[in-house]
């Protein structure tokens, strides 16, 4: 990634095009030193370039072009993520009735992008082409977006769901449970007289 220093002059003159301003970095009002990460380019100081960049490498980064006592300045607050995926979108717990179709989606963000997968009570969800269907794609930003589709739920879909998004960066999870509510039975009782005798245990 690259940075230009195009601060707002003060006084007369501006770094780009004026062959007389001097640029100089700083981090967290440190001076940037360059090394394998850091290179400062251009005929004045005005390109900083971060190469392979890390999280540790955010903060907030300024410029300074001075010319015979005029300076200007640029300021902006860089922010790097590490690339462990986390997940940005999730189902919630709920009940659903038998062959009521229901539908649960996980999303995460992660460099590279993550693959998710999904586990029902820790097991693998079983794919049934003719009730059970998943799905998984990347958007445009980076972000993978994974689904899973019940179409006519059973008892044994009831249970905690478990969505994980893994790369080489590592991997987050996220779970709720989905309940799957039995058929109601009713049952006729009648009331019937009932008597009940104890035998003591022999001594």
């Amino acid at each position: 990634m690259a940075g230009r220093c195009q601060p707002t002059p003060i006084g007369h003159g501006a770094s780009q095009g004026s062959p007389h301003f001097t640029v100089s970095w700083y981090r967290n009002t440190e001076p940037v030193m360059p090394d394998q990460h850091f290179s400062i380019q251009g005929a004045h100081n005005e390109t900083l370039f971060i190469s392979a960049a890390q999280k540790r490498h955010s903060g907030a980064y300024q410029c300074f072009a001075s010319r015979k006592g005029q300076t200007a300045q640029d300021f902006s607050i860089i922010l790097l993520e590490d690339g462990t995926p986390r997940i940005v979108a999730s189902f919630s717990e709920r009940v659903v009735v038998p062959g009521e179709p229901f539908s649960l989606m996980c999303a995460a963000k992660g460099a590279p992008p993550p693959t998710i997968t999904w586990t029902l009570d820790d097991e693998p969800v079983a794919r049934d082409l003719s009730r059970v269907r998943s799905s998984q794609y990347t958007l445009s930003d980076g972000s993978t977006v994974s689904f899973v589709n019940v179409s006519s739920p059973q008892i044994r879909d009831g249970g905690v769901y478990r969505c994980a998004a893994r790369n080489s960066a590592g991997s987050a999870e996220y779970q709720a449970r989905i309940n799957v509510r039995g058929a109601c039975l009713l049952f006729n009782i009648s009331h019937t007289e009932a008597s009940y005798s104890l035998t003591p245990s022999p001594p």
